[in-house]
């Protein structure tokens, strides 16, 4: 003898063959093999067995809705940490913006304004130059608060483009559409 248990409608709460059924379950149904083995599919509803209902279509529309912003979100702050370009130094570098990167750079360009700053202030910094050469090159002042400016801007559009693509996002009526927004 099999056994399903439940707890009023809904889902089975567990299988049990006859020797294994724990005497607090009262509630309890004998069902034949094949639904034995198929009740994880069924719900028990009224007094029948019947299949458990799939998710809704709004269930699933949420559902696709919260996991695509999730991937544009996490497409957002990989392309954040990627890095951003300055042309600071009079060409184009290449500067890293993982956290400590920014606030690394945030410390620079602090200092930079710092009262009684020398008019020769400078400071090293560490960016690529157009071949890709990783190095920790002077900047001056004015220098490091545009590439801080620079940095700022990169991210902010980022953000910006996540923004947008999280609501558009959420005006979605279709999963396809949803799906098609990255």
């Amino acid at each position: 003898m099999r056994y399903l248990t439940y707890n009023g409608n809904g889902p089975f709460t567990g299988a049990y063959i006859q020797d294994l059924l724990p005497e607090h379950e009262a509630n309890h149904i004998e069902v034949d093999e094949a639904t034995y083995l198929n009740w994880c599919d069924l719900s028990y509803q009224d007094g029948a067995i019947v299949p458990t209902p799939g998710p809704s279509a709004a269930q699933l529309l949420a559902n696709a809705k919260a996991s695509q912003t999730a991937i544009v979100s996490a497409a957002c702050q990989q392309a954040i940490i990627a890095g951003f370009t300055s042309s600071a130094l009079g060409a184009a570098h290449t500067y890293p913006a993982k956290p400590t990167d920014q606030q690394n750079l945030n410390a620079s360009v602090v200092a930079s304004i710092l009262p009684g700053v020398a008019a020769d202030w400078t400071t090293p910094f560490w960016c690529a130059d157009g071949s890709g050469a990783w190095a920790y090159v002077p900047h001056t002042a004015a220098q490091i608060q545009q590439v801080g400016t620079d940095g700022k801007a990169a991210i902010l559009a980022c953000l910006t483009k996540n923004q947008q693509l999280a609501e558009q996002i959420d005006a979605c009526t279709t999963v396809d559409a949803i799906r098609a927004i990255t």
